[in-house]
């Protein structure tokens, strides 16, 4: 009879560990998934932090370059270049923005 509730017993002990380790590994999955999504959201969020820079960047320049031009009273290089500048980024930042909209759409 001993036999028989030992054996019983660690038939119960066998099934709560596999239970057991079935839920960790659905929940280890569900963490990982989790972990990836976070990555991605980061290297977005750093990205655009990149992009903002370079568009505060290309403003400063063209400030400078409008700030010469009304100091010296006649239009220069570094207007057409601070422009060129701002376009740049402008173009790049909306590329940026079209690639998260078609991300998020799928």
């Amino acid at each position: 009879m001993v036999d028989v509730i030992c054996a019983v017993v660690a038939a119960l002990a066998a099934i709560a560990c596999a239970y057991i380790a079935a839920k960790n590994a659905e929940a280890e999955k569900k963490r990982k998934k989790f972990d990836e999504k976070a990555d991605a959201r980061a290297k977005e969020r750093a990205r655009e932090a990149r992009l903002q820079l370079a568009m505060i960047a290309a403003n400063s320049e063209l400030t400078v370059g409008v700030a010469v031009a009304l100091q010296q009273g006649h239009t220069n290089g570094e207007v057409e270049a601070g422009l060129e500048a701002v376009r740049n980024a402008n173009q790049e930042y909306r590329k940026f923005l079209e690639e998260i909209a078609i991300d998020h759409m799928n």
